[in-house]
């Protein structure tokens, strides 16, 4: 066995020779990046070995500087037989993301829209009686229990296990006075008690937003008025940066088991945090709601998610039975039903149709519109009352800051805004913290982007136009711009490859609404409404999108930001029957397009590697 010590952390483990250092790095639970899902091609994962020797044939990739200076990739170096010390760098925890607790930056969603009438959840209060226990009458807890439902609600409750194990304390607490909570199948009528408790006992819900990048939850009370709301990153990024990177990532049952454990810490721990906002317990959470994309679903009910990425692109599950809390791994009310959104498609999932609920779609609207969810996944509908379409394509994560030499996520110390006096040639950029620029994030590229290309400085491919500016800096055949200053702490330069891969990452989101629209015989200006959600779209500025291609050139007052609509969406299923069902409804009216099976939309792809596309002519000024 070969000793494996990782610092700072001062963490020792011992591992056979032979095994991989992403492995020993789970092992003693070292939160190191894998972007690239442990295919060793992004070069991000990168240690350095301080002492001993690994085998290790990447510093093509990471550079003979590197190499020499004992940098090694954790995915693909492998142990000898000899103990090594491994140094760590920076993990995501090391990031104070740029996320808000505020409700109003949630609740972007038209009024009409929102559940009107009291809250009405899966699980229900109900407030009995039980009558206390007499020498002789030869009932059980049990029996006195289901005697006073039948007049209650009407019927026999089935009582878990959980559930009858609380209930002698229950009833002797209250002295037969308690609360029960229980739920209904809407199919079969069957009433499940969930918990039984003192008639005193608290009430609150969950929603929570199981995203690629970052997951985002919310509280309420019983009268269904949100409370807080806790966001954080999904720690699965470690191990890739998008779904397929987790998909290849996962083929092993304990590596599939880890990105559960991840996804379940996160979701965990924002409960956790709501919950001491609220003042109360976790076991005091009785509903909860949950919305994401499909292969993030998967994961966390550790189901295998390779056959969503293999022809026919079958999913195990489009639609998630009622599992109990305790059975997912949820830190609530363990006999609580867990509300799973429902997903369309491969790689359209719950999020959206949750997240459909914050649009006309909603309304039976006559309205076309457009629903993009813009992220390391881009998920879009259109449609109105009489269709409803629905594709998925990848961005990649260069919206979120990967692929991007200097990229970062929108974090503290990330540029998020460029602006380029085409006079004097200065720069000014907006950082966020306003601390010292440490790198730049996925909005920051798109407004770099775009002003270079007003300002002439990068032509419609993204290569620069040598000689326009002091700040580009040709190296050999290629050219890096400058945007930070002479004497700044770090370096920061954006390059041509990094540029690509924001243009390749628009035309992906642009060629999938023109498919959409060609496949239903319309144009761009047939669009009433644009509807931008995720919490990349929450940064975005339109004329700087418009600019370089991402979005259409249509009126301003077309688009509307509406924030986190997964969550929102998700809120409102958790409070209301009645938008339950109208999910139900939109996921049931939804035609999945394949876009790899689409004739079309390679052509469409292509024609949108250019800034701002190739056919020009739409793209000449927003009308």
């Amino acid at each position: 066995m070969i000793d494996v010590t990782f610092h700072p952390a001062g963490k020792t483990v011992s591992v056979p020779a032979g095994s991989s250092l992403r492995d020993a790095a789970a092992l003693a639970g070292i939160p190191t990046e894998i972007p690239c899902g442990g295919k060793g091609v992004c070069g991000k994962c990168l240690v350095r070995i301080q002492s001993g020797a690994v085998d290790f044939d990447g510093g093509w990739l990471i550079g003979e500087t590197l190499a020499a200076q004992g940098y090694v990739m954790l995915c693909t170096a492998r142990l000898k037989n000899e103990d090594v010390s491994v140094l760590s760098l920076q993990s995501i925890e090391a990031e104070a993301g740029q996320f808000t607790d505020q409700l109003s930056d949630y609740a972007k969603v038209d009024p009409t829209l929102l559940p009107a009438g009291p809250a009405d959840f899966i699980v229900k209060p109900v407030q009995i009686c039980v009558s206390a226990p007499k020498p002789g009458d030869g009932l059980s807890d049990l029996d006195r229990l289901m005697a006073a439902t039948r007049k209650t609600l009407g019927g026999p409750v089935f009582v878990p296990l959980g559930v009858l194990r609380r209930l002698p304390e229950a009833l002797r607490e209250g002295t037969g006075d308690i609360t029960l909570f229980y739920h209904s199948r809407e199919d079969t009528g069957e009433i499940t008690a969930t918990d039984i408790c003192g008639p005193e006992s608290r009430k609150f819900a969950v929603a929570v937003d199981l995203g690629t990048t970052t997951v985002t939850a919310s509280v309420c009370g019983e009268d269904g008025v949100l409370l807080a709301l806790r966001t954080a990153y999904n720690t699965q990024m470690e191990r890739g940066l998008d779904v397929i990177s987790r998909i290849n990532y996962a083929g092993r049952p304990e590596r599939l088991a880890e990105l559960r454990n991840r996804a379940l810490a996160t979701v965990n721990g924002l409960i956790q945090e709501l919950a001491r906002t609220v003042g109360s317990d976790t076991d005091d959470i009785r509903n909860i709601s949950l919305s994401g994309n499909t292969v993030m679903i998967h994961l966390l009910l550790r189901i295998p998610p390779e056959y969503i990425r293999l022809d026919p692109y079958t999913p195990a599950v489009y639609r998630v039975p009622f599992y109990t809390a305790a059975r997912i791994g949820l830190d609530i009310s363990p006999e609580t039903p867990v509300d799973i959104a429902p997903s369309v498609g491969s790689y359209l999932g719950g999020d959206i149709t949750s997240g459909a609920l914050c649009t006309v779609l909603a309304a039976d609207s006559e309205q076309l519109c457009l629903f993009i969810d813009i992220g390391t996944n881009g998920e879009i509908l259109l449609g109105n009352r009489d269709f409803l379409l629905g594709c998925a394509c990848s961005a990649g994560p260069a919206f979120e800051g990967g692929g991007i030499s200097c990229g970062m996520r929108a974090s503290a110390g990330a540029i998020e805004r460029v602006s380029i006096d085409r006079s004097s040639g200065g720069v000014r950029l907006s950082v966020i913290g306003g601390e010292a620029p440490a790198g730049i994030c996925g909005s920051g590229m798109i407004s770099l982007i775009a002003e270079l290309f007003r300002a002439g400085w990068i032509d419609a491919t993204g290569k620069f136009v040598r000689n326009r500016s002091a700040r580009i800096i040709e190296n050999g055949k290629a050219a890096v711009f400058m945007l930070s200053d002479d004497g700044a702490e770090r370096e920061i330069t954006v390059g041509e490859s990094d540029i690509g891969n924001i243009i390749r990452a628009k035309a992906a989101i642009f060629a999938a609404c023109q498919t959409m629209l060609k496949s239903a015989e319309m144009t761009f200006s047939d669009i009433n409404q644009v509807y931008i959600a995720g919490g990349f779209g929450r940064y975005l500025d339109i004329d700087d999108a418009r600019e370089i291609g991402l979005l259409p050139s249509l009126p301003r007052e077309r688009f509307a930001f509406i924030g986190n609509a997964s969550l929102m969406g998700t809120h409102m299923s958790l409070i209301s029957k009645r938008h339950r069902q109208t999910r139900e409804r939109l996921a049931n009216a939804v035609t999945y397009l394949d876009l790899g099976a689409e004739p079309g939309y390679m052509d469409e792809y292509i024609a949108a590697l250019f800034l701002p596309h190739t056919d020009y002519e739409q793209f000449l000024s927003a009308l």
